[in-house]
């Protein structure tokens, strides 16, 4: 009778993890040899083990991971079921119970045939480290302390120089190569440049190739491309024999329209120039009639023997290889897909004859020498034919796989060798900083943004660009990228691919994921913050003289003589004061400066232009924004540090409020624009304004904000231009030793506010109500009570005084007359009128202030303007720095 088996227990996985939790210290480095203890994690360099820190566990929770493989967990279970590939987690579940006696924790039961799994084997041990070896990098160009260069090879006499091509552009000298002749004949091509060494610094000639990208060949000396001309066709040429030739025949036919540009290494090495010194040209490649036959096989070589005839017959009898795969040819339709695709040039290129129709090699110099003239080589590149499609231009890039997708390192070449047969170098590893990227195992790159950091922080093209720009609040390159139309400025949406593009033709990588690329450019660009204006304050040295007191005096081309002393003295105090307060807006962001200097004079004397001239055109804005839309405004001033409101006198009693409560504003807080929330920016811009009236300020108070200065001839900007620098160094000297850079009271009430009230704009209503009330009496009528005799007055006498019905006076009307009599001081009280008290107006003691002239009052109007061209011109051309 069959008994059917009872089921067994369930695993009891939660108690399993948590005992093997409890066993973490000693199980994870049994499992994982090789590894080492961080914290509360056991890192290691795979699951196998071994030296790294892509594999990590978590020795308190049990989670794990394996960053290579994208392998992840949450327990010691499972753990080991990656550890030893194993299919399922129950499997996993009963072999550890097993191997670790925890069988009645787990529920398992117990095997007495079981055998503890193998241990992963450990991982090998490191190779013997490398003697480091002594690395040379070429200097170009060659600096001035160079000595001359002596040829002198320690292998080859100097007898045996065929030709020395000198590569030089701009006037400066990059290196050279030198071809010698062998003694079979042939001849061997050497560059020879001037190198530092990265052990001491020491600097010497070398026989070395340039490091790449490696410099063109320009027998013209000079790049294509002339800032203010158009670019000159370029003429592709492999050699610097045939570049010289062809060169010298071109200028004498045409000169100056033909660049004749070679490269270094020949058709080899085409993919090491700095080809972005030709981008955006046209180009006509003249490749070499190459006429090479299909290579032996082994056994036709083994046929041939020790026999030298035999095997040069057997060569002679093989077929010329297909056209398209003469190195010749071919380099030069490579270079030219490239020109194509990466550096927006128009190539074209010239037919040649099929392989064995001329001798192998015929070129240029070849054609020369046969007596082509320059027409001959003019209807010659008439017959230029398109670049044939590029068979490689749809081909996706290779993808990472889960059995590796990268290239194997690339190879860099190192000093140039010069034994027979090596005249390309030898060659050296990845650079150090990219070697723990590899995995040797799988035979793949492990791209992630720690790869991405590395390389900006490493690469030497990469390495100091990035920056975050504390005044813009931007990542910025502070120089330019290592590729074509990479130029500094603020980091742009494609950059991200064109640093995914470098990396990948640089060192043979994969495709990196756009979010590792824009990750990497973030924390780098973060690590090294810089602010534009601070590095320009902080360069600057004053020389002692001081200026600020009297520059802005200067330069709207007045003199002490020529002003009021009251005048004069408050032009001096706004000078100094706006300078300094530029200057402590930058060093100290968000620091109260509540002022708006207004440049007031007519059109056409240079107000913007001075206001930009003296903080530069980088730091400078005056575009046009809403004032009442605050978010709009906060933006505009963010990333300059000086801000022109155009035209102040346009804008309504609601825009000039508008105006004064966002110059008063010290942080600006708003949600930037795809920003993810609220953020603080301290303010550090500074606001001007021009005007071409003198009546402009619509309220009463409050104008204290507004320093006016009028500006009746031609400003004196070619001075601003020439001391700007020591004007900013005196204000940083002045404001690091604790100089105030704003009125104090006594100041304000005695020269700024007289200035500021000879610019109100003067109301009707107003005007009337002050005539009324300074009138002679002995005016008959129902308003002869208003008059310069009236101790108190009410609002309603007023509007009967205006010739207004008082029952149909508007709540305008009536504020505006109150508002009036508040600004002019006089105060609300109650007063006796026949035999009650009621609530008038009383007024002051001194009212209205007396008009006082000339040098006691209130400053008058800057004298008219003379001849405004004679005052730029007398002040342009006495001292540079008069009159300090």
């Amino acid at each position: 009778m069959n008994q059917s088996r009872a089921p067994l227990p369930p695993i009891n996985f939660a108690a399993l993890a948590d005992a093997l939790l409890a066993r973490a210290d000693a199980l994870v480095a049994a499992w994982l040899p090789g590894g080492h203890r961080e914290g509360h994690e056991y890192k290691c360099g795979s699951l196998s083990g071994g030296k790294g820190s892509s594999c990590s566990i978590n020795l308190t929770t049990g989670a794990w991971a394996d960053f290579a493989t994208d392998e992840k967990g949450g327990d010691l279970i499972g753990l080991y079921k990656a550890i030893h590939g194993l299919a399922d987690m129950g499997k996993a579940a009963v072999q550890v119970a097993r191997d670790e006696g925890l069988e009645d924790v787990a529920g398992v039961q117990r095997d007495t045939q079981h055998q503890r799994a193998e241990r992963p084997p450990a991982p090998p041990a490191p190779p013997a480290p490398l003697r480091p070896r002594e690395s040379w990098q070429t200097l170009l160009p060659v600096p001035d302390f160079a000595p001359a260069p002596t040829f002198s090879h320690y292998h080859r006499g100097a007898d045996t120089i065929a030709r020395k091509a000198t590569y030089r552009v701009g006037g400066q000298l990059l290196g050279y190569v030198v071809r010698f002749r062998t003694s079979d004949g042939g001849k061997d091509d050497i560059p020879y440049t001037f190198c530092q060494s990265a052990a001491d610094g020491a600097a010497k000639w070398q026989w070395r190739q340039f490091d790449e990208p490696r410099p063109l060949f320009l027998p013209g000396g000079e790049l294509p491309t002339r800032e203010g001309e158009p670019p000159r066709t370029v003429v592709l040429v492999e050699g610097e024999r045939k570049a010289e030739m062809l060169q010298a025949l071109l200028d004498g036919g045409a000169p100056g329209v033909y660049v004749v540009a070679s490269w270094p290494g020949g058709s080899k090495a085409w993919d090491k120039a700095l080809w972005s010194w030709v981008a955006g040209c046209t180009v006509v490649a003249w490749p070499d009639c190459d006429s090479q036959r299909e290579q032996l096989t082994t056994a036709e070589r083994k046929a041939c023997g020790d026999d030298p005839v035999a095997l040069e017959v057997a060569r002679a009898a093989k077929p010329f290889k297909p056209a398209d795969k003469q190195p010749g040819l071919l380099a030069m339709r490579r270079i030219g897909w490239l020109l194509t695709r990466e550096h927006g040039c128009a190539v074209s290129i010239l037919p040649i004859d099929e392989p064995g129709v001329r001798k192998s090699g015929w070129d240029a110099a070849d054609a020369i020498e046969e007596g082509w003239d320059f027409d001959r080589v003019l209807k010659y590149f008439g017959q230029a034919q398109p670049l044939p499609p590029d068979p490689d231009a749809a081909a996706p890039e290779p993808a990472p796989g889960a059995g590796g997708g990268g290239e194997p390192p690339k190879k860099i070449e190192g000093p140039v060798g010069t034994a027979d047969g090596d005249d390309v170098g030898s060659s050296r590893p990845m650079p150090w900083w990219l070697a723990p990227y590899w995995d040797d195992v799988k035979e793949r790159w492990l791209v992630s943004r720690k790869l991405v950091i590395r390389a900006l922080e490493e690469d030497p093209a990469l390495a100091g660009v990035l920056g975050a720009n504390q005044l813009t609040n931007t990542i910025d390159a502070r120089r330019d990228w290592p590729w074509p139309h990479g130029k500094a400025g603020p980091v742009r949406a494609s950059t991200e691919l064109m640093l995914g593009a470098y990396l990948s033709r640089t060192y043979g990588l994969p495709s990196i994921a756009r979010a590792a690329l824009a990750e990497g450019i973030e924390t780098v660009a973060f690590s090294n913050p810089f602010h534009p204006v601070r590095e320009y304050l902080a360069g600057l040295a004053w020389d002692g003289k001081p200026r600020l007191a009297k520059w802005l005096m200067f330069v709207i081309g007045e003199t002490p003589d020529t002003l009021p002393p009251r005048v004069a003295e408050y032009l001096a105090l706004v000078g100094q004061y706006f300078v300094m307060g530029l200057v402590a807006r930058v060093l100290d962001p968000g620091c109260k400066f509540d002022y708006c200097l207004v440049l007031e004079g007519k059109g056409g004397r240079y107000k913007s232009t001075a206001l930009k001239t003296l903080v530069g055109k980088a730091f400078f804005s005056d575009t046009r924004f809403d004032v009442q839309k605050n978010k709009e405004a906060q933006e505009q001033v963010q990333g300059v540090w000086l801000y022109e409101l155009g035209e102040l006198a346009h804008f309504n009693k609601a825009g000039v409020d508008e105006i004064k409560a966002f110059v008063s504003s010290e942080v600006d807080r708003y949600r930037p624009a795809y920003g993810k929330q609220v953020d603080s920016f301290p303010r550090q811009c500074v606001l001007a304004a021009t005007t071409n009236n003198r009546k402009y300020l619509r309220d009463k108070t409050g104008n204290r904000r507004f320093w006016p200065v009028p500006v009746a001839h031609v400003m004196n900007v070619a001075w601003i231009e020439r001391w700007r620098d020591q004007l900013f160094a005196e204000a940083q000297a002045l404001y690091l030793a604790g100089e105030r850079y704003w009125p104090d009271e006594d100041t304000e009430e005695r020269l700024f506010v007289p200035m500021q009230q000879e610019r109100l704009v003067v109301d009707a209503i107003e005007e009337e109500l002050l005539r009324l009330l300074t009138r002679s009496p002995g005016v008959q009528g129902s308003e002869a009570e208003i008059n310069e005799l009236t101790a108190h007055v009410s609002v309603a006498q007023l509007i009967k005084a205006l010739g207004v019905d008082v029952g149909k006076a508007n709540a305008g009307l009536q504020s505006q007359i109150r508002a009036w009599l508040d600004q002019e001081g006089w105060d609300q009280k109650k007063v006796p009128v026949g035999p009650v008290r009621l609530m008038r107006y009383v007024r002051p003691a001194r009212w209205p202030e007396p008009e006082l002239d000339g040098d006691e009052g209130a400053p008058p109007d800057v004298p008219p303007a003379g001849d405004a061209g004679a005052v730029v011109t007398a002040n342009a051309t006495g001292a540079d720095d008069e009159p300090f």
